[in-house]
């Protein structure tokens, strides 16, 4: 994973971050297993940040606030001085399937749920 953006949090979780579309893709697919979360900033191309949560316990909200913190630096709100959010969802809101008679390009995912 020390290709992608990472980091520990304050509470010792690690945090995997895309470079890119490809990147994100690769982070996704490769990396988020169950009990993981996804965190993503209100911003088309944004980075897609995995928050690894082996033991399945709910995730501090500091260590959520810091994997948003890093989506958001890493988008092109940070560039423009744009003032945007952070989400997060379950590993299995996830999902690269579309629905019938749409297309979701590289780097792009379908998120399920509220």
């Amino acid at each position: 994973f020390e290709k992608f953006l990472w980091f520990i949090s304050s509470e010792n979780y690690l945090v995997i971050g895309g470079r890119d579309q490809q990147q994100n893709e690769m982070v996704v697919k490769k990396y988020l297993h169950a009990g993981d979360l996804y965190v993503h900033a209100d911003l088309h191309g944004a980075s897609s940040c995995i928050v690894k949560n082996p033991g399945g316990d709910p995730v501090p909200p500091k260590t959520l606030n810091e994997a948003g913190t890093m989506a958001i630096c890493n988008s092109a709100a940070w560039d423009s001085k744009v003032v945007t959010s952070a989400w997060w969802v379950y590993h299995d809101q996830v999902s690269k399937t579309a629905p019938s008679g749409e297309y979701l390009s590289t780097g792009s995912f379908m998120i399920r749920g509220k």
